[in-house]
């Protein structure tokens, strides 16, 4: 299992694909955040990610997320965090727009 923490550039690219996702994967991710309520989590955020945070604590059910996700993907779970923060980025931005939020400085 990785625990490595992404460098900020790995951290950026993440982000920027999952700003970028298409219709499918946007449908996967939804679904993800579906099941990731159903079992008591965040609604806007991934099962992959959920386990992330629950493995740097050490928690075994998350530590087992995680290794066998790394085995599909590396770093798969670091990746999600990162793609969870932009995706909760993009809906700031938009409700920011909405409500007419001026930026931040």
């Amino acid at each position: 299992m990785s625990e490595t923490p992404l460098t900020p550039e790995q951290v950026k690219k993440e982000m920027s694909q999952a700003g970028n996702e298409g219709y499918f994967h946007r449908t996967l991710v939804g679904l993800d955040q579906f099941a990731n309520v159903l079992m008591g989590g965040n609604p806007d955020e991934t099962i992959s990610a959920r386990s992330a945070r629950a493995s740097k604590r050490g928690g075994i059910v998350g530590k087992a997320m995680c290794w066998w996700l790394d085995k599909i993907q590396k770093n798969h779970g670091e990746d999600a965090e990162a793609g969870d923060l932009e995706r909760a980025d993009k809906v700031k931005q938009i409700e920011d727009s909405a409500l007419k939020v001026p930026p931040s400085v």
